[in-house]
């Protein structure tokens, strides 16, 4: 089977799929293990809990979630999705939309 170059549809289908897969991990931890991960990673970063607003805390926890949960590496994943798109659609956070469709009113 020949297998076609990363494009820009792959490499945003990629990006959903990590962006799922830490999702999936955020949403997993208890109200306790957020807040310690947030402490942890203002300690790192210099910062003042007191001083960031909700917005911060979450980000700083998306940016260490993104540094410790596993995730494929680019090209390894389009070789595996391209084998078998299917086995990947309820990975993602956007559902694939067939060409030429779209939402419908």
């Amino acid at each position: 089977m020949r297998e076609d170059p990363p494009n820009e549809e792959s490499r945003a289908r990629y990006l959903d799929f990590c962006a799922a897969r830490i999702s999936e991990v955020f949403l997993s931890l208890s109200d306790e293990r957020t807040y310690q991960l947030m402490e942890e990673a203002a300690r790192e970063a210099g910062l003042e809990i007191g001083s960031l607003g909700f917005s911060e805390m979450m980000d700083l926890v998306t940016q260490r979630l993104r540094r410790s949960v596993p995730l494929p590496e680019f090209t390894e994943w389009v070789r595996e999705y391209q084998a078998s798109p299917e086995a990947f659609d309820h990975l993602f956070l956007e559902p694939q939309v067939p060409d030429g469709g779209g939402p419908t009113e």
